[in-house]
């Protein structure tokens, strides 16, 4: 056989696939996905930890009291009753502490703490080791007020807004004697919206709980997975369903896509242009509020740390952390409200902070000593004794 023979037979043996041969390896490749696809939800529904099926479910899939927060008919939202996670965990009625009568015993002096995610001590997930837990802990076991009780009424993203409702339609029920109002940087986010959408109502900064739409793809649980796994998309989450798309803070879409100084500047714009009316009027009302219903009032200032290399360290957040927090040390003085200049005492060091805004487990303790030096020094116990006699 010659040279060209035996070329030509070599080639005469090379055959391409028939149509059968897609046929079958289509079909092959379509059972193999949608094994993965069943062997995927078989893995979210009853081998997942919590934070899995959280993650990788869809929206909808997901039962209400796993989520943190739940939709609120008049506080657009609030801590889930009877959520757990861990150590975290909410009582019955939707506070971040363990079960209590709403109808307060009568020897009893029930403290309400009102703020956001650093009342709520998001960042410490013992419930144990919270800021509000450890300050009844230290009333009851260092100044010997064994009657002393507690309350967190705090939430992540929490501003003056909801504690306003908060207090008026939530807490006033629960009889307090005395209600710590602690608030800053979500009361900046407020301030750096659109100019025209700066508005009484917070709209520029909220929209009402709304569920996202769902890609199509997400219905896959293959490409769910994928997607989450590399970041292409995510689970709903708060800022998801009550930012508004005129909101320019950090964690908003707007912050996200500028970045850098462009967004510093932008915000810093926004800020001068939309002064603290609205937070000044909000600490009035409480303050307003509270004293119609004989209750004792403290107003704190807010602490952060610039340690970090997150928006606290900002210019222009740290600008807006200064002018809010003089806002409540007139607020106090005027109402003739308690006040606690709690950001002049609480140290800046890195080990109690776990971010520029949130205390950890070292910082919790620290900060509920001083505001137990507080209590005890105002006089606020004795006063409200002495009230209710």
């Amino acid at each position: 056989m010659n040279e060209d023979s035996s070329k030509s037979a070599r080639k005469s043996r090379i055959r391409l696939p028939s149509g059968k041969d897609f046929a079958v390896i289509a079909v092959s490749t379509i059972f193999s996905i949608m094994l993965v696809e069943a062997g995927l939800r078989i893995w979210l529904n009853h081998f997942s930890t919590h934070s899995q099926y959280i993650k990788y479910s869809l929206y909808t899939d997901v039962p209400t009291e796993m989520y943190q927060w739940s939709p609120h008919h008049y506080l657009n939202y609030y801590p889930t009753p009877g959520y757990k996670k861990g150590l975290t965990y909410h009582n019955s009625l939707g506070y971040r502490s363990r079960e209590f009568n709403p109808e307060k015993p009568e020897d009893t002096y029930r403290i309400v703490t009102l703020g956001g995610s650093t009342t709520y001590t998001v960042s410490v997930k013992d419930n144990g080791q919270t800021f509000p837990y450890q300050l009844e802990r230290i009333l009851r076991d260092d100044y010997g007020k064994e009657n002393i009780e507690v309350i967190n009424a705090g939430a992540g993203g929490y501003n003056s807004w909801e504690s306003l409702i908060n207090l008026q339609f939530r807490v006033l029920d629960i009889d307090p004697d005395l209600v710590i109002v602690y608030h800053g940087t979500n009361d900046v986010h407020t301030r750096l919206v659109s100019p025209d959408a700066y508005k009484g109502d917070n709209s520029g900064r909220r929209i009402q709980w709304s569920p996202p739409d769902m890609a199509f793809f997400e219905h896959s649980m293959l490409l769910r997975y994928i997607g989450r796994k590399i970041g292409l998309s995510s689970q709903a989450g708060l800022g998801t369903l009550v930012n508004a798309p005129t909101y320019f803070g950090a964690g908003g879409e707007q912050w996200r896509n500028t970045k850098g100084p462009v967004a510093e500047r932008r915000a810093a714009e926004l800020l001068e242009n939309n002064p603290p009316v609205y937070f000044r009027r909000n600490l009035v009302n409480m303050a307003s509020t509270a004293k119609a219903n004989n209750v004792s009032i403290a107003f704190a200032t807010w602490a952060h740390s610039p340690h970090f290399s997150d928006y606290a360290a900002t210019g222009v957040y740290q600008s807006g952390f200064r002018e809010n927090n003089e806002v409540v040390r007139e607020v106090a003085n005027h109402s003739g409200t308690y006040l606690f200049d709690f950001a002049a005492v609480m140290p800046q060091d890195r080990k109690y902070w776990s971010d520029g805004r949130h205390v950890n487990e070292t910082g919790a303790l620290l900060k509920a000593k001083l505001f137990a030096d507080f209590i005890h020094d105002s006089g606020v116990l004795d006063k409200t004794a002495k009230d209710k006699s």
